[in-house]
């Protein structure tokens, strides 16, 4: 299969599964499509996610709307609208950033709050949860956007930056002094960890704060990080690595994001320390790659096992990680190994006959059957399909790989 058909075959996938209705992005998109069959997952994700439609018997359309799903699958049908040569497409990612920035009710506009310029988990949700992963991404998208052709994306794309700055900062200097992985104080804003998964995006977002915003300095931020996050979490806090299968301080999942954020600060920012961390974060993942090219299953929140490959956590950082660690750093060895991922995944994308599945990579690949399977979780398995953070970071991967484009923070 070619990296176009692929490509397309997704975009109808979010067109037609109804994991986006309507289909032109009006109300947004939904989380995911679950597969709630008779098992323990199955209650939890209902009893959690209240709002849902039912597609079929045992499948769900889990239908509240994140912020971060919402940038993603945008980014992904403005960048598929040119390479597609597909106009239309791009209407859809317009009435996703409209439904995002005029109808979600999600972003923290008051200026005396804490969390002023820090948009919430998803709409409908009973909690206003302010996570550090879901708010790079929405800052990262909205100022790439804002390149793009969007400068109206500039403003809330640097509040939200520099929010994440200001918490995330705070906690990154607390940690160096106390040695401790802990927020301070009670901070409204969740995920603050030294995971590549959590401050490791910011890091990302900071990036392309960097290059708008000329009134904060984000660059300590980065340094600080990247010297301090191939060690893993403080001793105390060991208990918060995923898996320690393979005796690394972090799963392979985290060296998968780590290879993407660092490669694009070290695009942006001329620090040898952050290459250091994107060549030996890459490095690691072509260790642990497959002959097949899939990167072993192991974080936490999905089945692990050497022969299963995780679309949530692990192959689709990992694909992007290297194809931009291939492109900061020049290497051969690492684009190799991107292209062994997206022949990977291109194969297994899947090819069921309903429109639900159709097109789609689901949450888990089991390489010994050669079939979707391996097990479920609440928020990881095979059962899970979501449109932001699987389906549109891998499409993104591919129609980089189609046009030559990059997510760093300016040309290079």
């Amino acid at each position: 299969m070619t990296y176009t058909a692929a490509v397309r075959r997704n975009i109808e996938w979010f067109q037609r599964s109804g994991v986006m209705r309507p289909a032109d992005g009006f109300w947004g998109v939904a989380e995911r499509i679950a597969v709630v069959a008779d098992n323990e997952a199955a209650e939890h994700i209902l009893r959690a996610f209240a709002s849902h439609t039912r597609l079929a018997d045992g499948v769900v359309a889990l239908e509240h709307r994140r912020a971060d799903c919402t940038v993603q699958t945008a980014l992904l049908f403005d960048l598929a609208a040119e390479a597609l040569k597909e106009p239309a497409l791009k209407a859809v990612a317009d009435n996703l950033l409209d439904y995002l920035l005029r109808r979600s009710c999600l972003a923290d506009t008051d200026p005396k709050s804490p969390t002023s310029g820090i948009w919430g988990w998803a709409n409908p949700a009973y909690l206003k949860n302010f996570w550090t992963d879901d708010n790079s991404w929405v800052a990262m998208v909205l100022l790439l956007l804002a390149r793009r052709g969007r400068p109206e994306l500039r403003a809330p794309g640097i509040a939200a930056a520099r929010a994440l700055h200001k918490h995330c900062a705070a906690f990154l200097e607390h940690t160096r002094v106390k040695g401790k992985d802990a927020p301070v104080g009670n901070d409204p804003v969740l995920g603050l960890r030294l995971n590549p998964h959590w401050l490791g995006l910011v890091t990302m977002a900071c990036a392309h704060a960097a290059e708008a915003d000329s009134e904060t300095d984000y660059a300590p931020f980065v340094r600080d990080y990247h010297r301090i996050v191939m060690s893993g979490p403080p001793v105390y806090d060991r208990r918060s690595v995923e898996a320690a299968r393979t005796g690394l301080p972090w799963a392979v999942s985290e060296y998968a994001y780590l290879a993407l954020t660092s490669s694009v600060c070290a695009a942006r920012f001329q620090m040898p320390e952050v290459r250091d961390i994107a060549r030996e974060a890459a490095d690691l993942l072509l260790k642990h790659q497959a002959p097949d090219g899939h990167f072993r299953s192991e974080h936490y929140e999905t089945p692990a096992g050497e022969h299963l490959a995780d679309m949530i956590y692990t192959q689709n950082w990992a694909t992007l990680g290297l194809y931009h660690a291939a492109k900061a750093l020049d290497s051969a060895a690492y684009r190799a190994a991107f292209e062994r991922s997206a022949e990977f995944l291109m194969r297994i994308q899947d090819a069921s006959p309903q429109p639900w599945f159709r097109g789609c990579w689901r949450g888990l690949y089991d390489t010994r059957a050669n079939a979707w399977g391996g097990g479920d979780r609440y928020e990881g398995g095979q059962g899970s399909i979501y449109s932001g953070w699987t389906n549109a970071p891998i499409s993104i991967a591919l129609v980089l790989e189609m046009t030559g484009g990059t997510l760093f923070a300016a040309d290079r």
